[in-house]
């Protein structure tokens, strides 16, 4: 935490992981219709085993984003690919955005980022980066692509169902591209909050 009042002009990079699938999204804890029979409510129809597609997606607090990145069809996604997603997409797009270095690399807990290979590849390539030991091992409520911008993007990407997997990536890649960076900063800026809230309630690990 005092990290973070210390620099507050570094930029944070935040990753995250999305399955989306090409069914239309439903949320029957939001969804509320008025009508006078069930008859007037429109259907959203699901398949039992969707097509899907993993997406990792990767924003600064700055409200800036790299182009999302598509996993191949039934991938494991292990320290080995997450190794060559570092090595030949994340860190090119960072020293191209970023050439002063004036950003600091977050990753969550999960295996693939804390395999010692792609510990050591981030501290010595990366800018600035917070280690494993640094970040709580299931943090989803730090974390703004899971309670913000995974959320926003699938409203849109999945408004209605796709015919195919094609349509679905094409569909993420336009509303990834359009996402507005204001709302993206205005994320970024709860993270700090965020951070105080869950060390108030001893559910955390950063200081």
């Amino acid at each position: 935490m005092n990290w973070l009042k210390h620099n507050p002009s570094t930029v944070k990079i935040f990753l995250d992981k999305k399955l989306f699938t090409v069914d239309q999204i439903y949320n029957r804890r939001n969804d509320r219709f008025l009508a006078s029979s069930t008859s007037e409510v429109k259907r959203v129809f699901h398949t039992k085993h969707p097509a899907a597609i993993m997406v990792l997606g990767v924003v600064a607090s700055n409200g800036k984003n790299m182009p999302p990145y598509f996993f191949k069809m039934g991938e494991k996604i292990g320290a080995d690919v997450y190794y060559k997603i570092l090595r030949y997409q994340i860190l090119p797009w960072l020293k191209v955005n970023y050439p002063d270095g004036n950003y600091v690399w977050t990753q969550d807990g999960a295996p693939c980022h804390t395999a010692k290979i792609n510990q050591n590849f981030c501290e010595s390539n990366m800018a600035a980066f917070w280690p494993a030991n640094f970040w709580p091992p299931s943090s989803p409520d730090l974390n703004v692509l899971v309670f913000n911008v995974r959320g926003y993007l699938e409203r849109l990407t999945n408004k209605t169902p796709h015919p195919n997997v094609d349509s679905l990536r094409a569909s993420i890649e336009k509303h990834w591209a359009l996402m507005p960076p204001s709302s993206i900063v205005d994320a970024c800026a709860s993270f700090g909050r965020r951070v105080a809230a869950m060390i108030e309630v001893q559910g955390g690990h950063i200081e």
